[in-house]
């Protein structure tokens, strides 16, 4: 394996938050998982619950493994690609000592981040990388369960409207046509009428 540089992490990081994050709708208990995965070797997987704060967030940056949670801060080594571990946390080893210099070139890496980002906000802020100002981290990061699942509601209510009002129109055509069609047929009933007699 190739050694990764400063920069190399740095532009892992930035591919991240330019791709569009992934969100799993809440579950019963209103807890979702949002992915951000990044094009040069850089994934964050958080977890939120139905208050819409963190619970867990891991980030893996090339081999680098950082997970906060419950558990406090762990940091580890990818056995695999994100991409290949059927669930966060799997395929990694453990870091016993030495999770220092993990977590420093991580730090260094999200240091230099200058987006907007609130996930990758608050990764910072749990790791203290973040510049000033930052998001509480036990502040909500995102809308609540709820909300998420009254706007879903409401999204489907306007979809089932406006397929009501498509099928409404697309029957007014079908009369329409029947109709004009009986009047075309009459028309031409009285026309053969007046023409015999």
């Amino acid at each position: 394996m190739s050694e990764r540089t400063d920069e190399d992490r740095v532009s892992a990081v930035e591919s991240m938050f330019r791709i569009r994050a992934v969100e799993s709708p809440p579950d019963e208990r209103g807890t979702r998982t949002i992915w951000h995965r990044g094009l040069k070797g850089a994934e964050l997987v958080t977890d939120v619950d139905g208050g819409g704060r963190v619970t867990r967030q891991e980030l893996s940056l090339f081999d680098d493994v950082v997970v906060w949670g419950e558990g406090g801060l762990k940091t580890g080594e990818s056995i695999a690609p994100p991409s290949k571990r059927p669930k966060p946390s799997e395929g990694l080893t453990w870091d016993t000592t030495g999770g220092d210099v993990r977590v420093e070139r991580i730090g260094k890496a999200l240091k230099r981040y200058r987006g907007s980002d609130r996930y990758i906000q608050h990764l910072r802020d749990v790791l203290g990388v973040n510049d000033e100002g930052g998001v509480p981290i036990d502040a909500p990061l995102t809308r609540t369960a709820r909300a998420i699942r009254e706007d879903r509601a409401v999204e489907e209510a306007a979809r089932r409207a406006s397929v009501r009002a498509a099928q409404r129109r697309s029957q007014l055509g079908v009369i329409g046509i029947v109709v004009g069609g009986l009047l075309a047929l009459l028309g031409i009933v009285m026309l053969w009428r007046s023409m015999g007699s």
